[in-house]
């Protein structure tokens, strides 16, 4: 982020430049910015050169790259371009410098930026001082990205304090909260990227926990006759009870109806599961439909919906509740939770066995803490170098 002293120079010289004298605190307040950064003075004295210019902006919206190629446009043909209110500012010569540091700010920020950006290091990368790894790799967290039907998409963080958006949707300690008189229909589409969760309650009361690496799509209001979402990867869903209208989740070509219920749906890959926890379900495709009692769960087996007992709860629950549950997965099954929740890409040296595991752990542990967990689950050679995962034996 661009500190906050330097968006304040920006924008004191802008006002300059709007009004022609700026009050005497202001002044005082650019006169000890400019001190405070002389490297933006010595690169426009290299620019210098008459002009005139107008600069009606809000720094805090523009695009800054665009409005740059402008300023430089401006200095290098030594002409203006004029905006609606076609206001000259006849400068002297005690205005050249500030108008050249004005530009040579919006410049300087703009570079220093992109400078920070290209050498930060990525935030997740830590260094591993335990296990013998290049570095180590933070788990994921809270955080989505929300895109409403006819406005700008919204980045969601549990960082930041609680956030109002329009029609009084809010963000509260990480949980994206609908409230129940929303006036309008649109259509929502939360996106939830790797190494994220978020939790949200629709406005019907359903509580919805979404893994990474997933998509839900619904209306803020449903309709009169359903209450339809439309899922692509993972979620758990405790449904709020309405007679009237049934709770149906859409995902890979099968249909999931409930009235009051909770399960889960994991559909990160065609052979999509649903692990009933609670109530009941109609699950339904193309072909046929069954229903569902508590305790059981529906695969699709080569097109077709079976079901079984619910071998373990807990598994169902497991991301919900912070934890990884590796109950009869295999290593590929394994690999693919964790590139999900930590982010990382997978290089495996060696095919893999197809063997079954059973083992469980909180997702809050770093990435090491975990590997030195599944080195004696399943024998594999785990090294992290960077973002990526190498599997060896």
């Amino acid at each position: 982020m661009i500190e906050t002293d330097k968006i304040i120079l920006a924008e004191l010289i802008a006002l300059l430049l709007k009004d022609g004298e700026l009050a005497s605190d202001k002044g005082n307040q650019l006169k000890n910015l400019l001190q405070k950064y002389p490297g933006a003075k010595d690169i426009i004295r290299r620019r210098l050169s008459q002009t005139d210019i107008y600069v009606p902006f809000d720094l805090h919206k523009i695009d800054v790259s665009q409005e740059w190629l402008i300023t430089q446009s401006k200095f290098t043909a030594k002409e203006t371009i004029l905006q609606p209110r076609k206001k000259y500012l006849y400068l002297n010569k005690s205005w050249y410098k500030a108008i050249g540091i004005a530009a040579t700010v919006l410049l300087a920020l703009t570079l220093l930026w992109k400078k920070q950006q290209h050498e930060k290091p990525v935030s997740y990368l830590i260094p591993d001082k335990i296990y013998g790894h290049k570095n180590d790799v933070l788990p994921g967290g809270a955080g989505a990205i929300l895109k409403i039907e006819g406005k700008e998409e919204i980045r969601l963080t549990e960082k930041k304090a609680n956030q109002y958006f329009a029609q009084g949707i809010e963000l509260k300690e990480g949980r994206l909260i609908y409230p129940s008189n929303l006036t309008e229909n649109l259509k929502n589409t939360l996106i939830v990227p790797k190494r994220s969760t978020m939790i949200l309650t629709l406005s019907d009361g359903t509580k919805v926990w979404v893994n990474a690496a997933s998509e839900l799509s619904y209306k803020t209001n449903f309709n009169k006759k359903e209450r339809r979402v439309t899922l692509k990867g993972e979620a758990y869903f405790e449904v709020a009870k309405d007679a009237h209208r049934p709770f149906i989740v859409e995902t890979n070509h099968i249909n999931i109806q409930a009235i009051g219920t909770a399960f889960n749906v994991n559909s990160y890959h065609a052979n999509t599961k649903v692990s009933l926890t609670e109530g009941k379900l109609k699950v339904s495709n193309e072909e046929h439909e069954i229903y569902m009692n508590a305790g059981s769960e529906t695969e699709i087996v080569d097109k077709k919906l079976k079901t079984f007992p619910l071998v373990s709860k807990a598994e169902a629950t497991a991301f919900k509740d912070g934890y990884f549950y590796f109950k009869n997965k295999d290593m590929q099954q394994i690999l693919d939770e964790l590139s999900r929740w930590y982010g990382i890409q997978i290089d495996c040296k060696i095919p893999l066995n197809s063997e079954r595991y059973e083992g469980s752990i909180k997702r809050d542990v770093t990435l090491a803490e975990l590997c030195n967990v599944l080195k004696d689950l399943t024998g594999y050679k785990l090294t992290i170098e960077n973002d990526k995962l190498i599997v060896n034996r």
